[in-house]
This record gives C-alpha cells, structure tokens and sequence, in this order.
C-alpha cells in the first residue's frame, strides 16, 4: 500500500487530498499517473518518503508515502 498526498490542482481534479493504493512491486511516477487519471505532462515536483525525487527514473514502492505537485503557473 502506498500513500498519495495530493496538491493543489491534483486535490481538485481528484476530489480529495490524499489517497491510498495497492501497488505490487514497484510504480514509476509514469504508471502511478496513469492508475490516478493525471496527466505525466503536468507533474512538477515529487517527494518521495519526504524525500525530492526525480520525475523519472524513480520508483515508488509498497510502504511509500508520496507526494505530487503539478507545476506552477504565474508570473
């Protein structure tokens, strides 16, 4: 089971702030995108365990807490 926190527009989109899921073996950001219904495009920034972690090469495991943030917009 891993935790999803999740952050401004994501929280909107999905109706809630945090969510948890079954995974087996790993998920990369790509495919834990794909299972919340979130576009890849718009990820930001993602902590794993509170941990900064790179967009890709990263792997989320059973037992991680993660956190999305999708990128900023303003000026």
């Amino acid at each position: 089971m891993i935790l999803v926190e999740l952050n401004l527009m994501f929280a909107d989109i999905l109706g809630c702030k945090s969510l948890s899921l079954a995974v087996e073996g790993g998920l990369t950001l790509e495919e834990l995108s794909a299972r919340l219904g979130l576009a890849y495009d718009d990820m930001g920034i993602m902590l794993i365990n509170r941990q900064w972690a790179p967009l890709t090469g990263s792997m989320i495991q059973d037992g991680d807490s993660v956190q999305l943030y999708p990128f900023m917009e303003g000026g």
